[in-house]
């Protein structure tokens, strides 16, 4: 498992701006981020933005076995339709189709995005959307029911980060072999039935946001500071969610706040009781 990507929308450094953080960046790029995506296997990938073809070339990574891809939420950070482009131009997968997953009002929204770029004509099939030449296939799923993608089940849990009027973001539980992985980017609390999911779920992974860092003076309705991150953590211990041998990881972390990556290791090393480890752009686990 691999974190290519770590930061929120903004991108560490933003080539735009000249704060701390980013001058920091640019000094030490180690401490840059890119956006954020997660890599399960080779097999299967959380969101696909901007990013992508920098991140698995930093990574060491290709994406040519890929079958696939769980979408959080359709902001263009984590997901960019125009990647299609590239799936389209592989020399090698020879119509391999890539199967996307994603909630029923993200789904709604992808199709209004790819007919607006023009990518494909669109044809219903009984079981999804296909795309020309069958390249990709667009499924729509409910939240809190499992479903069997490859060699996981997978369970989608609603969130409070909001897209639009219409979505909203959802998180993922992976389960497979026995272990369970739990994928919470992007959300703020969660809310009382998103917790209900996970009760005595008895994570052993949970990668969560941590949107703001150290900013106190930012609403944790969509997205997660430091301190909030930590009061999520004992929700989700409460409900049987996590425990001590969960393996705990920070990550979709910006730039607006003052902590550079050791020293936001440093102030959950301080201050959790929880062992957190702030993930970094390539970090294999």
């Amino acid at each position: 498992m691999i974190f290519l990507g770590t930061c929120a929308a903004d991108g560490l450094p933003n080539p735009f701006c000249e704060c701390p953080l980013c001058e920091d960046a640019r000094l030490h790029p180690e401490n840059g981020r890119m956006r954020s995506c997660f890599l399960l296997d080779e097999k299967n990938l959380i969101d696909c933005g901007p990013d992508i073809s920098a991140e698995c070339t930093y990574a060491g990574v290709k994406l040519a076995n890929l079958d696939n891809l769980f979408i959080t939420h359709t902001h263009e950070d984590h997901f960019d339709p125009s990647n299609a482009g590239l799936l389209s131009m592989s020399m090698t997968r020879k119509g391999k189709p890539l199967d996307i997953y994603m909630s029923e009002e993200a789904y709604n929204a992808t199709l209004a995005k790819f007919n607006a770029l023009t990518i494909a004509e669109l044809a219903e099939s009984d079981a999804c959307v296909d795309f020309s030449k069958g390249l990709i296939r667009l499924h729509s799923i409910t939240p809190g029911k499992p479903y069997e993608v490859g060699e996981y089940t997978v369970t989608a849990i609603p969130t409070t980060h909001r897209v639009s009027h219409r979505e909203h973001a959802v998180n993922y539980v992976f389960e497979k072999d026995g272990q369970r992985i739990l994928y919470a980017c992007d959300t703020g609390y969660y809310p009382a039935n998103s917790l209900e999911m996970l009760k005595n779920a008895d994570l052993d992974i949970l990668i969560m946001e941590c949107t703001w860092g150290n900013l106190t003076d930012k609403d944790t309705a969509s997205h997660l500071n430091c301190e909030a991150f930590l009061i999520q953590l004992e929700r989700l211990e409460s409900c049987g969610a996590i425990s001590d041998k969960t393996r705990i990881y920070a990550t979709h972390i910006n730039h607006k706040h003052s902590l550079t990556h050791p020293m936001i290791q440093k102030w959950f090393d301080d201050r959790s009781k929880y062992k957190v480890i702030v993930a970094s752009d390539g970090m294999r686990i």
